[in-house]
């Protein structure tokens, strides 16, 4: 079940970038592919580490997600640096038309939901 929400969580994920590449270029998208080939659960995992403290942000869709600074902190390591990146999204955000912003939203929405039961289910499984 686990693979399962992890496999749709990066669909949903890739899908994004795929749109945006207009707006940022296939950087993300190419360096999403290479680090699902060899870890398909880090863009979950980093989610989470930026989610999580922000739920009630993304469930309440508040610009300041994407506004603030001190929302995102940024990790050493390559692979951290290119996910957090490809989820911050600020600079993107205020490009966006009203409807692409709701749209995004229901994005992070969706991959929120996936990942609180990616969560739930790797602490049921530990149990």
């Amino acid at each position: 079940m686990s693979k399962e929400i992890v496999k749709n969580f990066n669909l949903i994920l890739k899908s994004f970038l795929s749109q945006i590449t207009p707006l940022v270029g296939c950087f993300y998208i190419k360096k999403f592919d290479l680090i699902t080939k060899f870890n398909s659960t880090l863009p979950i995992e980093k989610f989470l580490v930026h989610a999580l403290p922000l739920r009630d942000k993304i469930l309440n869709r508040d610009e300041s997600y994407f506004a603030d600074n001190c929302n995102h902190k940024d990790k050493v390591g390559d692979n951290d640096f290119i996910i957090s990146e490809i989820l911050r999204l600020q600079n993107i955000y205020l490009k966006l038309d009203q409807t692409s912003r709701s749209n995004l939203w229901d994005i992070f929405q969706a991959m929120l939901i996936l990942g609180e039961d990616y969560v739930r289910l790797k602490v049921t499984k530990n149990m």
